[in-house]
């Protein structure tokens, strides 16, 4: 299994912190934020060859800090002409199961382990406790398995949140990659990846692996990036 970490978006709403650096590099508590996931996924066991990072904006700021790790990186040069569908695309070049991370959520490093040993080949990590908000990407699920995922649905229909980090095998990677591919072609760039696992969920058996109340946010703005400071001072406590 490798380790593909999404960070080609610009970050447009945490300006100016992004006005030099990609989103995955904004410093909470003397960090970047890529690195406490870097962290989280060595102290499950990873090596640095093992991850790759997929950048675009402002990529060379990545691609130095982690200089002589052995991380490999992958550029998408249509960060902003397309959203992350294309950055999941992009991915097939890897060519094993994967772990998926959005590069903008800061995460209790306890849920690595939590999906990485789940018995589903596919799966995505999902919060039932947290309030959803139209914001959130919603889930819906039937005896455990994906029916649906974007932002659009009611709370009211959801099962819970995903937090932006999924485990999928090689097998069925085949079959997301090539819906990706004609999604894109038909001119659905501007939607995410996760509308690819909505599309293939008939024939892509999607579990959930819950995330039994280990915290986590997704930074997209400034107020975010004020709550991801103090979680990680909780974080260093626990």
């Amino acid at each position: 299994m490798k380790v593909v970490i999404l960070a080609a978006g610009v970050g447009s709403r945490l300006y100016p912190l992004t006005r030099d650096n990609p989103k995955a590099m904004i410093i909470i508590n003397g960090k970047p934020l890529v690195q406490y996931q870097v962290d989280s996924l060595l102290k499950s066991g990873f090596g640095f060859e093992e991850i790759y990072i997929v950048g675009g904006y402002k990529m060379n700021q990545i691609e130095k800090y982690f200089s002589g790790t052995g991380i490999h990186f992958i550029y998408n040069p249509l960060y902003k002409s397309m959203n992350n569908i294309y950055s999941f695309l992009l991915s097939r070049t890897v060519g094993d199961d994967l772990l998926l991370i959005n590069s903008d959520v800061l995460y209790d490093s306890r849920l690595i382990p939590l999906i990485l040993n789940s018995n589903f080949p596919s799966c995505l990590l999902v919060d039932r406790e947290k309030q959803l908000t139209e914001e959130a990407m919603k889930v819906k699920m039937e005896h455990n398995r994906l029916c649906m995922v974007n932002k659009q649905m009611e709370t009211s229909e959801a099962s819970g949140e995903y937090i932006g980090i999924s485990k999928l095998a090689a097998n069925d990677l085949k079959l997301l990659y090539q819906k990706a591919a004609q999604m894109i072609d038909s001119g659905e760039t501007g939607v995410w990846y996760e509308q690819v696992y909505q599309a293939c969920a008939a024939r892509v058996d999607f579990r959930a692996v819950f995330t039994q109340g280990y915290p986590w946010i997704e930074i997209d703005d400034l107020q975010d990036l004020e709550f991801a400071k103090q979680l990680v001072s909780i974080m260093g406590k626990s």
